[in-house]
């Protein structure tokens, strides 16, 4: 008996192979692709016959072709010149196919490699799963004909190209991902700064004797200040959404009365709604709703809601806000308008990314389809879930925030925040390379009583704050040349504990938050910053000569 018919070999009738290409005229339909071009298959088989038909079969098929007799050997050849294929055979003299297979998924070397399982004898279907287990791409029983050989290994050099092409592909939507959310940050420091410097001249404005003023210029003073307030929430939803869907934003919660966001969104939504005609109606709970959730993320999610109300709604409509404590321990808010309502397939989509009721309509009425999206990620975050139910079209909408409460242990003790002004009193050094925003808000402290030096950049400003000569320093992140951070380092071993370190700029994610915090900053204020919040933050500083404390201010 020969030694192919001791090991269970069946002799093959050899055909004339030819690569292997998928044509337009195959069924898959695809562009002609010749999958053999510059391949190598590594061909391992101790028997003489099956490793002289195979590797035959391959060379005719157009692949470069290297032979090995051992599992040893195999191994060495797999470093020394890594193939795209293994075709391995599983009983070798040295050691099996399967710990040849095992060894090579195991090297980050050649883990990548294909390897395609052979076998002379019958293998059961426990020993095919263990090859699959250890790696193997595929498994062929001979005897198998060399048309089906050369289709297998064209099979899987086709799945490891498109496997190769969507790692690219995935590398290169991350890069441009990580520059997408870069370019963000940038664009939204650079429309931060303009707006800053428009929001404190028009502040100044509304500060100032009213009676100073036309009733037409205040009229204008008053679309100007809703306008800027308008662009400050385009792009605080536009940096939002991004860190929103890449999980790159925390919250900031506590205990706080729903009720206060609430009205502080319903005082924000007022005039904008009577601009537009429309009247606003609040039926809230006589008793407080004590939720754990991050005040500023709140009232944007009610202040969302509101903006959507009126923007859908015509003149004279009406815009309802509720609340009430259900029996569940769970608050829930609602938001019901008069306007152009939803059809069922739009209330399924609503809350999606970018999902606009109609082109036209929409950009008519503005916004960049993403406030609702918030809306849901932020209420979900809080443990809660937003619905939206509507009749039909020009039946209205009703949109229903659900919140769980604190338990009665949780809830903290009724009290009243007393904030006295103090005027006068703090000698101030404000850093900003923007000349208007830095004008602006000079003005509006030295209007407060303060002592105001400026400088406009980092260099000057670490030239100015020497020890004991200022008690407070408003600094800007985004200067040029010597950055905030670097700024606040040197200034924290300067002046150690002689100056409360406040951080105003357009640089508001949280890992800037961080980075302030790390480089020596108590405060971390974004622009435009309303300046009550300004006076509220120097109201609370305490004497200087000590350390600063960390002060807690609503995030702008």
């Amino acid at each position: 008996m020969s030694d192919g018919a001791e090991r269970g070999l069946i002799p093959v009738r050899l055909r004339s192979c030819r690569a292997v290409e998928i044509g337009s005229g195959s069924s898959l339909g695809m562009s002609p692709v010749l999958v053999t071009a510059n391949a190598t298959v590594l061909h391992v088989n101790d028997t003489p016959a099956s490793l002289y038909l195979g590797t035959f079969s391959l060379r005719q098929a157009g692949y470069r072709v290297l032979e090995a007799v051992t599992g040893g050997e195999a191994l060495q050849l797999a470093l020394d010149s890594p193939p795209d294929v293994v075709v391995l055979d599983v009983k070798l003299p040295d050691m099996s196919g399967y710990d040849v297979c095992r060894l090579l998924k195991e090297d980050p070397r050649t883990r990548e490699v294909a390897i395609i399982h052979t076998s002379a004898t019958f293998i059961t279907a426990e020993k095919k799963v263990a090859g699959l287990r250890a790696g193997a791409d595929v498994y062929l029983t001979q005897p198998f004909d060399p048309e089906e050989l050369i289709a297998t290994v064209n099979s899987v050099l086709r799945l490891r190209r498109v496997e190769r092409e969507a790692l690219a592909n995935a590398a290169r939507l991350e890069e441009a991902d990580r520059k997408k959310n870069e370019f963000l940050a940038m664009l939204a420091h650079e429309l931060r700064n303009p707006l800053a410097a428009i929001s404190v001249a028009v502040q100044m404005l509304g500060q100032k004797d009213s009676n100073g003023l036309s009733e037409a210029d205040a009229r204008r003073r008053d679309v100007i200040e809703r306008q800027v307030s308008h662009l400050r929430h385009l792009v605080d939803d536009l940096l939002d959404v991004s860190r929103i869907t890449r999980g790159k934003y925390a919250l900031r919660r506590g205990p706080l009365d729903l009720n206060t966001v609430l009205q502080h969104s319903l005082a924000a939504a007022r005039p904008v709604m009577e601009e537009r005609g429309l009247v606003l109606r609040e039926a809230l709970s006589a008793e407080p709703c004590w939720v754990d959730g991050d005040r500023t993320r709140l009232e944007q999610v009610f202040t969302n809601l509101l903006d959507n109300a009126s923007k859908y709604s015509p003149q004279g409509g009406l815009v309802t806000v509720g609340a009430h404590v259900a029996e569940d321990s769970r608050v829930r808010v609602s938001v019901q308008d008069t306007g152009i309502g939803l059809r069922r397939e739009d209330q399924e989509r609503i809350f999606e990314l970018f999902a606009q009721l109609d082109a036209g309509l929409a950009r008519s009425r503005g916004g960049l389809g993403i406030g609702l999206t918030l809306v849901r990620n932020l209420v979900e975050e809080h443990g809660g879930q937003v619905d939206v139910f509507s009749e039909g079209p020009g039946q209205g909408s009703l949109f229903t925030v659900t919140l769980p409460l604190l338990t009665d242990a949780a809830r903290p003790e009724a009290t009243v925040e007393r904030i006295e002004s103090r005027r006068g009193e703090w000698r101030i050094l404000l850093v900003d390379d923007n000349p208007d925003a830095r004008e602006g808000l000079r003005e509006m402290l030295q209007m407060w009583g303060h002592t105001v030096a400026v400088a406009e950049d980092g260099p000057e400003a670490l030239a100015m704050a020497t020890p004991g000569t200022y008690d407070v320093i408003i600094l800007d992140i985004g200067l040029p040349g010597l950055d905030g951070y670097q700024v606040a380092q040197e200034l924290r071993g300067r002046v150690a504990s002689d100056a409360h370190l406040i951080a105003l700029t357009g640089y508001g994610a949280p890992e800037d938050r961080s980075r302030s915090e790390k480089a020596g900053f108590d405060l971390h204020l974004v622009k435009p910053v309303e300046l009550v919040e300004i006076g509220r933050v120097l109201a609370q500083l305490g004497p200087v000569k000590r350390a600063p404390r960390r002060l807690q201010a609503k995030s702008a």
